[in-house]
């Protein structure tokens, strides 16, 4: 968001009362995060907070849905905090010499990546989630979101950044890992992520809200006030469920941002991301630049520079007007996982004011 435009809405934000909702809490909840949600204009929101071992607190504010207050097992869409632990599971299947974050995708693909300017330069896992892969958020992939576009053909779209070589955040490049490593393993994404992530780490969540039992919660726009959702979970719920089969024409728009988990469960992938194993991950490999200072990127990781004294790690969530956060200190081995039903969306640059505010509170105490 330019900064006009977040002043712009800052300011009609100040024009809208805030909910007012009381803050259930269990554990230890740094202070002030009820002041901070009502202030940012929270629908609902679920907050977890980790150490190195457990989750160590838990605090449960406003509603999923209209009657339906967040409860500790409230699944959210957590929007493109699902980078990160797509990311997450890349790398433990590339460590155990499953997969290779640096093969040629094209091998696994019906279609190439290969960018126009560099047509002998391999696109490879590594590059999408990385977002130094060249591929860019252009129209064809706005119209593919509302329709079923094979890939092959979305392909041959303005699908290209204008230039190979650097960084530009792509939805679509971090949607076509889940097709690479469908093509690797020989599975559906789903399955993948159960076998390799989820079910080790004893994690319940899904790439599919007809998979969840638990109660979902819709997303909310502040601005402009509805009341109706921009997202209703349970109208997606009541789609069918696809074939358990991999198809990397058709599972693009997975990884991206449609992962289905509730606070303490993301808090438990934190917690397991914080782990040495994951250093590797951490590595800076491109900077954000003009578009955030703030932020570099790792392999689907935020890289936090200047908000707090020590390098911050994890990954930002936001889609229909739900705002969600993943973040954590592996010097300090403590983090937090936020999901919201609807938050404020001002920011500047593309760290959300909601987890700037979040972070000072529990990182600086």
């Amino acid at each position: 968001m330019k900064k006009w435009k977040a002043a712009v809405y800052r300011a009609a934000l100040e024009m809208i009362p805030c909910r007012e909702h009381a803050l259930r809490s269990s554990g230890t909840v740094p202070d002030g995060i009820s002041r901070i949600l009502h202030y940012h204009h929270a629908v609902g929101a679920a907050a977890a907070f980790f150490d190195a071992g457990k989750v160590t607190g838990l605090c449960l504010y406003g509603n999923a849905a209209p009657g339906q207050p967040v409860q500790a097992n409230t699944v959210f869409r957590a929007a493109s905090v699902s980078k990160h632990i797509t990311a997450m599971a890349a790398w433990r299947l590339h460590e155990a010499g499953q997969i290779d974050l640096d093969a040629d995708a094209d091998a696994f693909l019906p279609c190439s990546l290969r960018h126009p300017q560099a047509p002998d330069v391999p696109i490879t896992l590594r590059r999408l989630l990385s977002h130094t892969a060249g591929i860019h958020d252009g129209a064809a992939y706005a119209a593919a979101c509302a329709g079923s576009v094979p890939l092959s053909r979305l392909m041959q779209g303005d699908v290209h950044t204008a230039a190979f070589g650097g960084f530009e955040y792509s939805n679509l490049g971090a949607g076509i890992a889940a097709c690479v490593m469908e093509g690797m393993l020989g599975l559906s994404f789903e399955r993948i992520m159960q076998q390799s992530l989820f079910a080790p780490l004893k994690v319940q969540a899904s790439f599919y809200p007809q998979r969840i039992q638990a109660p979902l919660a819709n997303a909310y726009r502040v601005l402009p006030p509805r009341k109706s959702p921009a997202l209703d979970v349970q109208a997606r719920k009541a789609r069918p469920l696809p074939a358990d089969i991999p198809n990397p024409e058709g599972h693009y728009l997975l990884s991206q941002g449609n992962l289905y988990i509730d606070a303490p469960n993301l808090a438990r992938l934190g917690m397991e991301l914080m782990h040495p194993r994951y250093a590797p991950m951490r590595k800076q490999t491109a900077a954000f630049g003009a578009r955030d200072s703030r932020l570099g990127m790792g392999l689907g990781t935020f890289i936090v520079h200047g908000v707090t004294p020590g390098l911050l790690y994890g990954h930002q969530g936001l889609a229909y007007g739900a705002m969600h956060g993943l973040f954590y200190d592996p010097a300090a081995q403590k983090g937090f996982a936020l999901l919201t039903s609807g938050a404020s969306e001002a920011r500047a640059g593309v760290l959300s004011d909601l987890n700037i505010a979040m972070i000072r509170q529990v990182f600086h105490g």
